[in-house]
C-alpha cells in the first residue's frame, strides 16, 4: 500500500510546493515509484514536474482540482509506493478532501508570531476533519531563521502542538537560496547541489518521515 502525505497549510507563502516537490524527488532519486498529485489551483508542482530534464529522476503528476481526491486516490495511486499531495493555501472542500486521503499531514510552518497564531486555522480543519479517526499530523519548520523572535515563535506554537498531539519535526528547513534557485532548473535542492546545507536538511526530515531512504544518502 502506498503512504500518501498531504502537504499543507491553510495560510499561504509558506513553501508547501517547494516541500512537496523536494519530496517527490528525493524519493523517486532512491528508485520508488512516485505520484505528485497537484491540489493547487496555481498547479506550481506541475510547472516544476514540466521544468524538469529528462535525464534526472522521473516519477508521476497529476492535477486533481476538484474535491474527490479522497475517492479517487486510493486506485490512483495503487501502483505507487509514495503519493505527495501539493494542497493549495485555503481551507475549500479540495483542501478537505486531499486531508481526508491523507496517511501523514505533514505542515510546513515558518516561524514566526503571526505564523503560530494562523496556525489555529489549519489545526482546527484537521481537528473536524479527523474526529473519531486519528490522522499523523506533523509540523516541520521551514523558512527558518535563527533570530529571537523565531524562538519565541517557536516556544508559543510547541504549547499548541502538545496539546493536541501534532509532532513537531526535529529536522528544520533554514532559509536558504538553494530552494528557489534549484527550483527555477526544475531540480530539487539535492540535485542542484548535492552536497549542500539544504539537501542535508531534507534528507533528516525524510528519515524522520520514515521514508525508505539509504541511511548513508546525505544528498539526492
Amino acid at each position: 500500500m502506498p503512504h500518501i502525505f498531504a502537504i499543507a497549510n491553510t495560510k499561504g507563502g509558506v513553501g508547501k510546493s517547494t516541500l512537496a516537490v523536494n519530496l517527490a524527488v528525493l524519493a523517486a532519486s532512491q528508485g520508488h515509484k512516485v505520484l505528485l498529485v497537484d491540489a493547487d489551483p496555481q498547479a506550481s508542482s506541475l510547472r516544476f514536474l514540466n521544468a524538469r530534464d529528462d535525464s534526472l529522476p522521473a516519477f508521476t503528476g497529476i492535477q486533481i482540482s476538484q474535491p474527490i481526491i479522497h475517492k479517487q486516490l486510493p486506485e490512483l495511486a495503487t501502483h505507487y509506493e509514495y503519493v505527495f499531495i501539493d494542497v493549495g493555501g485555503r481551507d475549500a472542500p479540495v483542501f478537505r478532501s486531499a486531508l481526508v486521503a491523507a496517511d501523514t499531514i505533514l505542515i510546513p510552518m515558518v516561524p514566526s508570531v503571526f505564523d503560530a497564531w494562523a496556525a489555529e486555522d489549519i489545526f482546527s480543519v484537521i481537528d473536524e476533519l479527523t474526529t473519531g479517526r486519528p490522522v499523523d499530523t506533523r509540523v516541520v519548520l521551514n523558512q527558518a531563521t535563527p533570530t529571537i523572535i523565531a524562538k519565541e515563535a517557536l516556544q508559543s506554537l510547541q504549547v499548541g502542538l502538545q496539546e493536541r498531539g501534532i509532532v513537531l519535526m526535529v529536522a528544520v528547513l533554514q532559509n536558504r537560496t538553494a530552494w528557489p534557485r534549484s527550483i527555477g532548473e526544475g531540480m530539487g535542492v539535492g540535485e542542484w547541489e548535492p552536497a549542500g546545507k539544504a539537501a542535508q536538511e531534507l534528507c533528516q526530515l525524510a528519515r524522520e518521515l520514515e521514508l525508505y531512504i539509504d541511511e548513508n544518502t546525505t544528498e539526492v
